[in-house]
């Protein structure tokens, strides 16, 4: 359980990270980097949702992983 709330949390963080070097770093003139970061930053983000929508399903059902 406690991994799990880890690995959600860092995943919003990168996919925050990501986002907000996008928006506060101007773009250069060749901007596949900023696609890529664009691109991760999506990724990320999505994988943090899905994490979290799995703990709280967890939590709902009371069904716990033993490890």
């Amino acid at each position: 359980m406690k991994n799990q709330v880890t690995r959600t949390i860092l995943l919003l963080a990168v996919s925050i990270l990501l986002f907000a070097i996008v928006l506060l770093v101007p773009a250069p003139k060749n901007p596949l980097l900023f696609d890529i970061l664009r691109g991760a930053s999506g990724g990320f983000g999505l994988a943090g949702c899905i994490s979290f929508v799995l703990l709280l399903k967890d939590e709902l059902t009371g069904k716990k992983k033993v490890s």
